[in-house]
This record gives C-alpha cells, sequence and structure tokens, in this order.
C-alpha cells in the first residue's frame, strides 16, 4: 500500500519514513537505506541518521553504523533519540561526541506595513512604509557537569523602515541560565538584560528573572510531544522622561504544548501578563498603560515536501487595564481590549543550514475607546540562515 501511494505520486516525510521501516523489517537493506536517506537534510535528518545506523548494523558495517549514529549524538534535539545514539555508541565501544557547544540563528527579510502608527480606523490617513528586518540569536554552554550545565545566549532584533525612521526599533538581548537534568525533564533558571531603542535612541532597558520547566512526559507513542512552563519577572527603567510613564514592573507566565504527528507539527498556547508600571498622568487626564492580559494562541504546520512546509498561527488577547482612563471631557473610561492576530507562512528548506520564508499577517484591535481600534496588515520575504 505504501509502494501504491508512492508510484501514485506521494511525496511526503512520513511516507518515506514508514518505507524504511517496512524494508528494515523485511530485510530489504538497500531499499530501507535508500528511504530513510531522502529524510537527510530534513527536520527529521536525525531520525535518518538513526535508522541509517540500524541498517549498517544488520549488514555487518561497524564504522558506517559508528559514524551515523555519532551525527545523532552530537546534532538532535531530542532527547531521547540522543540517548539511543550514545547507547548504541557504547555498544560499539566508542565515545559518544560532546554535544554542539555553540549554535547561531539568523533572519533576514523584507516587508510592507499598511499602519505603522497603529492609527485607529477613523483616521484620515495612515503611515505605511517598507522596512528591512533581521533577527539573530547564539547560544552556548560556558560549562557543563554532568546533569548540569551554565548556558549563555544572546539576540537581537533590527527593524529599519525606508522612510519613518521615527519607527525603527532594534532590541538587543544577553542572559545566562543554570540548566539541570532530571531525567526526562529539564529545568532552568537565569537572568537577562534588554537594552530596546527607538527611533535610533535609547528607549528602556529591562532585567529579567527567568524559570523553566520542560518535559516530554506529554507525548504518547504515536506522537512526539514537550510541555513547557515558563514564568518570568522584570524591572522596566526608562531612558528619556516621555517614556517614565512606561516604568515599573512586568509578570508573565508562559504555557505551551508542542506536538508532532507524521508531517504535521502544532503548538497550543496560553500566556498571562500583569502589568504594574507608573502610568501616564498628564494635566486632567490620565492613561493607564498598566494591562493584565490573557493570550491563546495556537501554531500549526504540514510539510507538503521534504523541502517545502506551509503554516498559519493565531492568537487572541484580552486586555484589561486596571486604572481607568480620564479625559479632558472628565469623562472615564476602563478600557478593555480585544486583539486577533493571525498568519500565513510558507517554508522552503534547501538543506539543513538554510531556508527562503514569507509571511503575511494581519492584525485587528477592538477596544471600548475608539482611539485604540484599529488594523495593521505585513508582508514580509526573507531568508534563514542556521549554524
Amino acid at each position: 500500500m505504501l509502494e501504491s501511494a508512492q508510484n501514485k505520486g506521494v511525496k511526503s516525510l512520513s511516507l518515506s519514513y514508514n518505507l524504511g521501516v517496512v524494508y528494515y523489517k523485511l530485510a530489504e537493506y538497500g531499499r530501507s537505506r535508500q528511504a530513510f536517506a531522502q529524510l537527510v537534510g530534513t527536520k527529521q535528518s536525525s531520525l535518518a541518521h538513526y535508522n541509517l545506523g540500524l541498517i549498517a548494523l544488520a549488514e555487518g558495517d561497524s564504522a558506517t553504523a559508528r559514524n551515523h549514529f555519532k551525527v545523532v549524538a552530537a546534532n538532535s534535539d531530542q532527547p531521547k533519540l540522543t540517548k539511543l545514539a550514545h547507547a548504541q555508541l557504547q555498544k560499539l565501544g566508542s565515545t559518544p561526541p560532546a554535544p554542539k557547544q555553540w549554535q547561531a540563528f539568523l533572519s533576514l527579510a523584507a516587508g510592507y506595513e499598511d499602519n505603522l502608527g497603529l492609527f485607529p480606523d477613523t483616521a484620515a490617513s495612515t503611515l505605511e512604509d517598507g522596512f528591512l528586518e533581521s533577527i539573530g540569536a547564539a547560544s552556548g554552554y560556558a560549562y557543563q557537569d554532568g546533569k548540569n550545565a551554565i548556558k549563555w545566549k544572546a539576540q537581537f532584533y533590527i527593524r529599519d523602515y525606508f522612510e519613518e525612521d521615527d519607527f525603527n526599533t532594534h532590541l538587543l538581548r544577553l542572559g545566562t541560565a543554570w540548566n539541570h537534568d532530571a531525567g526526562r525533564n529539564r529545568m532552568s533558571l537565569g537572568l537577562e538584560g534588554d537594552q530596546l531603542w527607538l527611533a535610533d535612541s535609547s528607549r528602556e532597558q529591562r532585567a529579567r528573572l527567568v524559570a523553566a520547566w520542560i518535559t516530554p512526559s506529554c507525548s504518547t507513542r504515536s506522537l512526539s510531544a514537550r510541555c513547557q512552563i515558563k514564568l518570568e519577572a522584570e524591572q522596566i527603567f526608562a531612558d528619556k522622561p516621555q517614556f517614565e510613564a512606561y516604568e515599573g514592573q512586568h509578570y508573565r507566565l508562559d504555557t505551551r504544548y508542542r506536538a508532532r504527528y507524521g508531517d504535521w507539527s502544532g503548538e497550543l498556547q496560553y500566556r498571562f501578563d500583569f502589568n504594574d508600571r507608573k502610568d501616564r498622568d498628564i494635566g486632567d487626564e490620565f492613561f493607564s498603560v498598566s494591562p493584565m492580559r490573557h493570550t491563546l494562541g495556537f501554531k500549526l504546520s504540514y510539510a507538503i515536501t521534504r523541502a517545502f512546509t506551509v503554516g498559519t498561527d493565531a492568537s487572541f488577547r484580552q486586555s484589561d487595564y486596571t486604572h481607568a482612563h480620564r479625559f479632558n471631557s472628565g469623562e472615564t473610561i476602563t478600557r478593555s481590549d480585544q486583539r486577533l492576530t493571525y498568519h500565513l507562512n510558507a517554508q522552503y528548506q534547501f538543506d539543513h543550514t538554510f531556508a527562503v520564508t514569507t509571511k503575511l499577517g494581519r492584525l485587528s484591535n477592538e477596544s471600548n475607546i475608539d482611539r485604540y481600534q484599529y488594523d495593521r496588515e505585513t508582508v514580509t520575504l526573507g531568508v534563514n540562515v542556521r549554524l
């Protein structure tokens, strides 16, 4: 039946994988090798190398098997698969290689946005412009000893508009964390610091304490999944008088469930945010910038071929402000917003390192105060490099 699907033109990661498994069980190792080889260079590359190692063992080729298992042990991001590869290497009398110490990611994109200032629908005009965007991240282990490790990371985000320089945004984030491997679970406790620039001048700094717990225990035999809970507490410091209203504290609870089934991948997220800022008091007017927020979101993607993936994501955010707004007219209103965001995206993965991406997104914010009702649409085209 699997061969019939393949002959009819069906191409998918799960079809190649299942054909490889069936051929392996039937001891048709040449065909099995060809099937698993089609997964090399995709997101299932580590799984492919592990199975290619099993084929080599079945054929009595220990040297080739050892090479495949070393690739898995050094590069796999799946703890269970890494442990299996280490066990195979120990059976072969080989010392498993140390895991990759440093990783890096870079994304470069160009795009267009039709409402930079988030002007309300009733505004006579809006600001729109094209932009260049870049995202970068690097992380690595400064210290490792058994189940404990100290990890460093650095991240940056840059968005520069072609004409509207007042909306240029730059962010730099540095952090370190203690990680502890507790069997099937992983715990971390860390410190992070942010520097934010707006319109090419410094706006604010943030100091953050982060605690996280990750477990694959929520998976089943047919579903590869993991759960994550993260707690954050941060202090915000403003650099300029016009941003002093945003000084204060921000607290966040972030929970995620990620799963993979065949060619499908998905994520569910719930986030709770609580803000305690100074707020803005100008003469007879008062504006709260301390919302309490609940966000529910999901992501879903499907691998059409081994290289081409399409997906969508959406989130709904309810924001309730802790203090009522007060206007010159004397009217007071406690602001409440409902924001819906969704995207359509696609990615073509040339190899493990290089990919091309595109994304089309829309944001719609409804509010009981007219000035905070707005829509925004964005389109981007970019490239990703992973090292």
